[in-house]
């Protein structure tokens, strides 16, 4: 049953529903580009050489980064090379990639897992399987699930998020209706990882058929599949555990902090996959979406390019325009020569259009209505035009999970989200900025103390020595009175002496 769930947010159909959901296995891509650089920690190090035969599954990239994940190849061939090369992020810029030219064989590597038995199997060594097999957020995160789930052991309820709610998305949906078995038993796995008391399977109330999939295929007590309304974002972490547990997550808190862990339907999948079959994450379902083609559903391998999937769509002769990800949330790109990553849920393939300009906020308020984190996104636009980081900062700029609802509401056509983003990249460049400044006032604060305590150190050395220099010379005075004395007697004795003998 559902809490009161929360405010804000909005109702969009899917603007291009199909009759039903099915999944088309893309055929083997020619050539892969595998960027080493993954959504957090550091860059992959090469693990092979240009020149080297690889096979499906097999690491060619890792790094000692705990929060890191390896690259595995998608496909078998020869590393053809390892340079930049233009990659699916909103930056445009170039990052370094392998280009595995295939052999059209597939031919795979031999994998490790804890099979069927899993029960059996020690939690951390599960957790190893899946760090080892690259499974991470498929749902557009990219947060690397052996990590996250280092952080929920022992957590009380495990939420597996199928809501999909980016309209016009489709990937988890086909997931559920055509690998439901895999799914619950991937549950499972979590449930013995995690020691949670139960799982609940998050569906939204327009996929009946995965809903139905999904119950078919649950004999688990522990495990509850949960309808809730199709709204735009309930699939937003922290408001799915408003919506179904009533439970606030604090600003800068993680839902593990109250005993919570939420994964991706797709990433559990990939669990089963990982644990059960023995196979690493080397492809994922991406949808194919948008006015210009009839929507379509394909698993493709990681690397291959936008190209590749997009020509398995009846698309038409008209101009484009590309966007990645969801048609809130996406990123518009230039190319569809761009490879495919593990969070490359959808493309969208839109007729190309002319966007309006925007015009002036008029102050209606249909964003503060909209927002789903309570925020004040008029006050946090004027902010951020001005550059005002501070009072954006005081309006909790960071909490925006850049979602979109005030785009889409507002009445002037202002991209507000841009707005924030931009905000966001100069707040955290003033921070590193002032980060670098404190670390150089430290060093000429400590310079300046050394330099001090050395001026000091020497002075008292110095002074030392004079104390040291004037107490020899007064016992040298001393010493040299007392030999005169000595002298003296010594005159005397012999004087006397004379006198004596006289």
């Amino acid at each position: 049953m559902l809490s009161k769930g929360f405010s804000g947010g909005v109702i969009i159909d899917n603007p291009y529903p199909v009759d039903q959901v099915d999944i088309i296995q893309a055929p083997l891509p020619s050539r892969v580009v595998l960027p080493l650089q993954q959504r957090m920690g550091e860059e992959a190090k090469p693990c092979v050489e240009i020149g080297d035969k690889v096979l499906t599954g097999q690491i060619i990239a890792q790094t000692e980064d705990i929060f890191c994940v390896p690259i595995h190849a998608s496909i078998s061939g020869t590393v053809a090379s390892i340079d930049q090369q233009l990659i699916p992020h909103k930056s445009g810029l170039k990052s370094n990639c392998i280009t595995i030219e295939s052999d059209g064989q597939d031919e795979w590597i031999e994998t490790q897992g804890c099979g069927s038995d899993f029960l059996h199997c020690d939690r951390q060594t599960m957790i190893d399987y899946i760090q080892q097999s690259g499974i991470v957020g498929l749902g557009g995160a990219g947060f690397p699930s052996h990590a996250k789930l280092h952080k929920a052991l022992d957590c009380h309820t495990l939420i597996i998020n199928g809501t999909e709610c980016e309209p016009g998305v489709m990937c988890d949906d086909a997931l559920m209706q055509n690998y439901p078995r895999e799914v619950i038993r991937g549950v499972e796995i979590l449930l013995h990882i995690t020691g949670a008391q139960k799982a609940i399977i998050a569906i939204e109330d327009d996929k009946q058929e995965a809903y139905q999939s999904l119950l078919m295929f649950n004999h688990n007590s522990r495990i509850e599949l949960v309808q809730i309304p199709t709204k735009y974002t309930s699939g937003a972490e922290k408001l799915l555990i408003k919506a179904l547990l009533d439970i606030e997550i604090s600003s800068g808190g993680f839902a593990a902090d109250k005993g919570v862990v939420c994964q991706n339907v797709s990433s559990t999948k990939a669990i089963y996959d990982a644990v059960i079959e023995k196979r690493p994450l080397v492809s994922r379902i991406v949808t194919v979406s948008g006015n210009a083609l009839a929507p379509i559903n394909v698993e493709v391998r990681l690397g291959a390019s936008f190209d590749h999937i997009i020509s398995l769509a009846k698309v038409n002769n008209k101009e484009h325009d590309y966007r990645m990800g969801g048609m809130m949330m996406g990123v518009d790109i230039e190319s569809t020569s761009l490879p495919i990553c593990k969070i490359t849920n959808c493309i969208f393939v839109n007729n190309k259009t002319i966007k309006p300009q925007p015009k002036e906020c008029i102050r209606c308020g249909n964003c503060n209505i909209a927002c789903p984190v309570g925020l004040l996104p008029q006050q946090l636009y004027w902010h951020a035009k001005s550059e005002n980081i501070d009072n954006c900062m005081n309006y909790n700029l960071m909490d925006c999970i850049e979602c979109a609802c005030c785009n889409y509401v507002c009445p002037s056509d202002i991209d507000l989200v841009n707005y924030f983003s931009f905000a966001k990249a100069l707040h955290n460049k003033q921070t590193l900025d002032q980060h670098r400044i404190d670390i150089a006032r430290e060093r000429f604060e400590f310079r300046e103390h050394r330099l001090e305590r050395n001026k000091r150190e020497r002075s008292e050395m110095m002074a030392a020595k004079k104390k040291a220099l004037k107490e020899k010379m007064a016992k040298d005075k001393d010493k040299g009175n007392t030999q005169k004395d000595k002298i003296a007697q010594a005159m005397a004795r012999i004087k006397k002496t004379k006198e004596d003998n006289a």
